[in-house]
């Protein structure tokens, strides 16, 4: 067996560390830059060397066995191995086009933190912002997507998930001089208007915190629709009736741009009025990336993403009071 295990080279482990960690033999033929029949031989001659079959074959890739899970963390460890003697840094992103996934009004501040972090390192890399969509945290856990920006996000054994931070100011959008504004301010006038809410990096069908809210008092709630573009929320308030729920200092960056939109902060109404007893739900910012992209890199771009958005909350601070002062 110890005479076997020499046929076991780095690209034969990076190919196995690679199933593990992708579950799809493509995934990683693309990850490695080579074809799927040279990761089926490496596979072959795991198989072969080890006498087990590694993997059970699913629907759409491999699922490891437990002999493979057990040989996992040595064969990484292996790899990291040669990695190392081979010089090659483990900050650096292993191409030059990172694919990232962030609703419209977080991909500006994902993009911005990632091009000061390859300054930083002087690296030259490009991005591609793919739309957010219900299968995003699939694309995460194949390596198809580099870095996503969710909300609240699960938890999962591929996907690393770092706080970046919280969602702190809730906001009500209405078109200009919509009646709404001219009276007093409760969840019951609220509800008589027509409601869009934004689906904040969410998957599937989850309901609104308001939906929620209104449901556990028997209270009716006209919902008109909800999707994850703030834009197409704030161009069909400008032109109907409707009134929009909105939050994040984000958010409040498109809002504010628009003169055809009224708006107003209402974080004291939500955390305070509507939930008294301070059971108000909370929401925060994470940025996902695969357990594979675990560097250097990645921890400076955590920290970047935190410093940001603690400087856009306190600019917004200081506009909220000058507009008082």
């Amino acid at each position: 067996m110890r005479k076997e295990l020499s046929k076991l080279d780095y690209f034969t482990l990076k190919v196995f560390v690679g199933l593990i960690e992708f579950k799809n033999g493509s995934v990683v033929a693309q990850k490695l830059n080579t074809t799927q029949p040279k990761v089926s031989r490496a596979l072959n001659t795991m198989r072969e060397v080890l006498n087990d079959e590694l993997f059970i074959r699913r629907q759409y890739g491999v699922e490891p066995n437990l002999t493979a899970d057990l040989l996992y963390p040595i064969a990484r460890n292996v790899v990291q191995g040669y990695e190392q003697m081979a010089d090659l840094t483990s900050s650096k992103p292993s191409k030059n086009q990172l694919v990232i996934a962030a609703q419209e009004h977080l991909s500006g501040f994902l993009v911005e933190s990632i091009n000061q972090v390859c300054e930083q390192f002087g690296f030259d890399m490009s991005v591609s912002i793919q739309p957010w969509s219900d299968n995003v945290q699939e694309l995460l856990a194949q390596g198809k997507i580099d870095y996503a920006i969710t909300v609240n996000s699960k938890q999962s054994d591929v996907v690393k998930n770092i706080k970046v931070g919280d969602v702190k100011y809730y906001f009500l959008a209405a078109r200009k001089g919509h009646p709404f504004f001219k009276q007093e301010l409760s969840f019951a006038e609220l509800i008589k208007n027509k409601l869009v809410f934004i689906n904040y990096s969410k998957v599937g069908l989850v309901e609104h915190w308001c939906e929620t809210y209104a449901k556990e008092r028997h209270l009716p709630i006209k919902l008109s629709f909800k999707t994850t573009s703030i834009a197409m929320a704030l161009n069909h308030v400008a032109k109907t009736d409707d009134v929009c729920w909105a939050a994040s200092v984000f958010a409040h960056q498109f809002i504010s741009a628009r003169d055809d939109i009224e708006y107003l902060d209402v974080t004291d109404f939500y955390e305070h009025a509507l939930y008294p007893a301070g059971e108000a739900p909370k929401f925060d910012y994470f940025l996902q990336y695969h357990q594979s992209h675990e560097s250097e890199f990645s921890k400076v771009l955590t920290s970047v993403l935190q410093q940001k958005l603690i400087n856009a909350q306190l600019q917004y601070e200081q506009k909220k009071l000058s507009a008082t002062a």
